[in-house]
């Protein structure tokens, strides 16, 4: 039999997850409506019941310590279960697959890996909403899958790694340019001669491409934008790098044996969505849309 003491440790777990999430007791009193006083006093008694400091205040507000982060795996355990008695419909398991999958990524993400599968996926599984954010309109907290170009160096145990695929690049030019500057003779000539366009974070991911960049006399156009960056290939504006996979009818891959380049794509998942049936169902879909494009 559970005491009163079980449900107050459970709550006191429940609320020491909330504030992992947001760093803030006053944050987690506001969405849960209730007060601030209300939550300290959870998270003390669960400190006294533990006979240790679960979390402190500095100036980025209230943070996890290396304790808090061991007992917030049982946090983390107890929100997944939660979470996945809340996806059972007893009276009608197909209706298992639904509800809504929100998504993480980059725009260049999105570009290149498609929505042609979309189609597919919506086939088996109409009832699933799929919300897609770049970057910039989502906290990786709220999402249920993340993709990402940088290595996940920082998941703190709420995240698993699910693929990591090498991309291969290259570089591009439209037939436009071609016919007004020609092909380049060598990379001496490129870097010389011709023009560069580049994508911000090319020179973060794109193994080899930045100190390619640094030695061009001629970068003429640089952005944060995938759309931006391929409208300017497209255009005749200069030579930019993309996924091999990615070449369009109007792109040329030019100087194939001499430059090659390697991108990196992470796809992770939060830990404690991996037992909703309906993101399972999305990274599966996922997983092959990444395998079958990069293999």
């Amino acid at each position: 039999m559970i005491s009163k003491k079980d449900i107050s440790k459970l709550e006191g777990l429940l609320y020491l997850y909330a504030v992992s999430k947001t760093n803030s007791k006053r944050e987690v009193a506001g969405k849960l409506g209730t007060s601030v006083d209300t939550v300290s006093k959870y998270l003390s008694d669960l400190e006294s019941e533990l006979k240790t400091y679960l979390l402190v205040s500095n100036g980025r507000g209230t943070v996890i310590t290396p304790e808090g982060e061991r007992i917030l795996d049982a946090a983390n355990d107890i929100v997944r279960v939660m979470r996945s008695i809340s996806e059972i419909d007893n009276e009608a398991a197909e209706d298992i697959y639904n509800g809504c999958v929100k998504i993480g990524m980059p725009d260049s993400i999105a570009d290149y890996i498609g929505s042609e599968w979309l189609a597919d996926f919506y086939q088996k599984y109409p009832d699933v909403q799929v919300e897609n954010q770049i970057m910039s309109g989502l906290s990786r907290s709220d999402a249920d899958i993340w993709l990402q170009y940088e290595p996940p160096v920082d998941m703190d145990g709420s995240w698993m790694l699910i693929r990591s695929k090498m991309v291969p690049c290259g570089l591009f030019a439209s037939q436009q340019y071609i016919e007004k500057f020609g092909v380049p003779k060598s990379v001496g000539d490129l870097l010389e001669n011709h023009r560069i366009c580049d994508k911000d974070n090319h020179e973060r991911c794109v193994n080899g491409w930045k100190d390619l960049a640094d030695k061009a006399k001629h970068l003429v156009y640089r952005t944060n934008s995938i759309f931006s960056h391929r409208s300017v290939l497209n255009k005749g504006i200069g030579i930019g790098v993309c996924p091999l996979s990615y070449g369009c009818e109007n792109l040329v891959h030019i100087l194939k044996k001499e430059i090659g380049f390697t991108l990196n794509v992470y796809l992770m998942a939060a830990r404690e969505a991996l037992d909703i049936p309906r993101v399972r169902a999305l990274l599966d879909y996922l997983k092959n849309v990444l395998d079958e494009r990069y293999a």
